[in-house]
């Protein structure tokens, strides 16, 4: 799970887009802009020397809360459960799960370790999801690994329209392995064990900070 995790981050701070990139019209256009601009961000964060460890994560929490697509993903991962499920227990279930996934990937941003990320195509999949392809280059490593970004357009008219939704590395999906790890916890023991779970490691990474 950590490799998977790991490449979001890579994702937000270090790819090079590609002259190839699509951009055959004006949705996956934007897209790259977007994900240059994202890109920007992450390097600001990243290259501030005068921020402690504990300010960088703060700062990469809130760039990967303004960027992940958690709702939609916390929702999803809950399966089929999500449908015997009370609204109230779904939006106390998204609070946690919220909490939990940015901080897993903002604890990532002192673990960069050489890693090189070339943005290879952006594919319009769905008239408002997109699918965008990258390759990450580590040292000393002969092959790349591939990863696919599962993103979303949720604003037509927004300035800041697109989430990222889930990384599929090497043919795994993140939200995938989660949504048979949650499910066999809640089939096993039931939503408020899970829900507590997460928020004890989520209590734990804060602890450790």
């Amino acid at each position: 799970m950590k490799s998977i995790i790991s490449a979001l981050f890579i994702f937000l701070l270090f790819i090079s887009p590609a002259a190839n990139a699509s951009s055959n019209n004006i949705d996956t256009r934007e897209l790259k802009k977007y994900t240059e601009d994202l890109i920007d961000d992450g390097h600001v964060i990243f290259n501030n020397k005068t921020y402690s460890d504990a300010k960088r994560r703060q700062e990469f929490g809130a760039l990967i809360r303004s960027h992940l697509y958690l709702s939609w993903m916390a929702k999803y991962s809950l399966g089929r459960h999500r449908r015997t499920m009370s609204k109230e227990k779904i939006s106390e279930f998204i609070e946690i799960y919220e909490q939990f996934v940015v901080k897993a990937y903002a604890d990532l941003s002192s673990s960069y370790s050489g890693e090189k990320a070339m943005l290879k195509n952006i594919k319009q999949i769905d008239e408002d999801m997109f699918i965008v392809n990258i390759e990450v280059l580590r040292p000393g490593a002969q092959l790349p690994i591939k990863i696919d970004y599962l993103v979303h357009k949720i604003e037509s008219n927004s300035e800041d329209p697109y989430r990222i939704s889930d990384i599929i590395t090497e043919g795994v999906s993140i939200l995938n392995s989660q949504q048979a790890e949650f499910n066999s916890v809640i089939s096993s023991r039931g939503i408020d064990a899970l829900i507590t779970d997460l928020k004890t490691r989520a209590i734990k990474d804060k602890k450790i900070n």
